[in-house]
């Protein structure tokens, strides 16, 4: 998984602490160690010089020029197209010389863009260790110049190019993801999931092409020009669906934002509840792709009021039961417009739910306990604190202190108990890891004697 060597993770990270740091040198000290070592180890497999010394001379001048070649996937992250000449090269040239073309043409690309000479280090390491794992796999089933070569082989040449694929991608994955893992403080298993969800699908793209160059090279190696073009179309389609998502996305959002701009007490509201929905739910150890699913659902979960007539939405009092349906309207409308959309599709459920109550007396289905969806039941609770602690046009905004206790105190009836007592004790945590470190933070407004929420729901 050479791609991962860009990948950007698609949220922000701190700083490593100093003792992640000194872990982060200590592992890319053993790569290199391993790295290093690998170029040293028996071959499985040997061809005569003359037959791959072409091969090796344009696969490394290919790698070269191809590590600049940076695709960024729809879904977040990116791959390099270099991953179709180092297949090739995995395939086509025998230990050790296959590990150092690869690992020399990563070295170039890091001195090149001057990147620290840390992840210099690791990136050009990793492949060389990478490279030799996937040489010595692939030997183990014969090579690529006798195998293609004879009738019948053709389950053995699929298999070796399965090998090859599958020993590349796997030690790349997992070296990235450990570096990740310590850098970004997350679980080794969600980094893996996160990295290989995002860019599996240019992956397979890339090595099927590599697959094909090293066969076409044993036949006759002038036609591998003509995959020239196929890459080409590649690339060319993931940068037009990515930029095709990323204003899909971008449209949605700035819909959402006009309702927040619509009401000055609701301003960066949906942008608070993403953040807090998203740290909920690692909080709660969900799955990656989870917590994407309900950050994406939670910045548009208050899309749909943009239907709702400002009459009713900045209502200075109690709304009456016709306004209360108007604006509870909302979560279909939100629902609905999200399910035309086929990157927002998946959370319209979390949005059309998110004002379901654990006890099943909220709308607009009546839904209870753990039939809401979970990113639903989350988002609920980001939202409720989000809304008891921002003003309002109907009351002031309570204290966090009074929010969380409200929260608690209604575990078991309008949230999810085991969700609310998570978000409570993360945001007590993160209020003494502030206050531990010094940093002030702004007094939070009274609660002017407001007892309750004089609409009957927080919006």
């Amino acid at each position: 998984m050479s791609t991962n060597r860009n990948h950007r993770s698609r949220r922000s990270t701190d700083a490593p602490r100093s003792g992640a740091s000194i872990r982060l040198r200590l592992y890319v000290v053993l790569v290199a160690t391993l790295g290093l070592g690998s170029i040293f180890a028996a071959p499985t497999w040997t061809a005569a010089p003359e037959t791959w010394l072409p091969a090796l001379l344009v696969l490394t001048l290919t790698s070269i020029a191809l590590e600049f070649v940076i695709v960024p996937m729809p879904g977040g992250g990116s791959f390099s197209m270099a991953t179709i000449s180092h297949v090739a090269t995995i395939l086509l040239i025998p230990a050790p010389f296959a590990a150092l073309s690869v690992g020399s043409s990563v070295l170039m690309e890091g001195i090149a863009r001057r990147s620290p000479p840390l992840k210099t280090t690791f990136n050009a390491a990793g492949m060389l260790l990478t490279a030799s794992v996937a040489s010595f796999c692939a030997g183990l089933l014969g090579t690529v110049w006798r195998v293609a070569l004879l009738n019948g082989a053709d389950l053995t040449l699929l298999l070796l190019f399965g090998v090859v694929a599958i020993s590349y991608f796997g030690v790349n994955a997992l070296l990235i993801s450990v570096v990740l893992a310590i850098a970004e403080h997350q679980p080794i298993r969600a980094v893996l999931q996160r990295g290989a969800g995002s860019t599996l699908l240019g992956e397979l793209a890339t090595t099927a092409i590599g697959a094909h160059f090293a066969l076409i090279w044993v036949i006759e190696p002038i036609l591998v020009v003509v995959l020239v073009v196929p890459a080409a179309v590649i690339a060319r389609s993931f940068d037009h669906i990515r930029r095709l998502n990323t204003e899909t996305r971008a449209a949605v959002r700035s819909l959402a934002e006009i309702v927040d701009h619509r009401d000055s007490s609701t301003y960066r509201h949906s942008e608070r509840v993403a953040v807090n929905a998203a740290r909920l739910a690692r909080a709660l150890e969900l799955p990656e792709g989870e917590v994407e699913l309900i950050e994406q659902a939670a910045s548009v979960h208050d899309l749909g009021k943009i239907g709702v007539p400002d009459r009713v939405l900045l209502k200075p009092g109690r709304l009456t039961t016709r306004e209360l349906a108007s604006m509870q309207r909302h979560t279909d409308l939100g629902s609905e417009i999200l399910t035309r959309f086929r990157l927002f599709e998946a959370g319209a459920a979390v949005v059309r739910h998110h004002h379901e109550r654990w006890d099943g007396g909220g709308y607009p289905d009546g839904l209870a306990g753990e039939a809401i969806p979970l990113g639903a039941r989350v988002v609920a609770v980001a939202d409720a604190f989000d809304a008891m602690t921002s003003d309002r046009p109907y009351r002031a905004a309570l204290t966090r202190a009074e929010a969380l206790r409200r929260i608690a105190a209604g575990a078991g009836t309008q949230w999810d108990p085991r969700i609310a007592r998570a978000f409570v004790e993360m945001m007590e945590w993160r209020s003494a890891a502030v206050a531990g470190a010094g940093v002030a933070r702004p007094r939070p407004r009274a609660a002017a004697g407001v007892a309750g929420n004089p609409r009957g729901v927080e919006t």
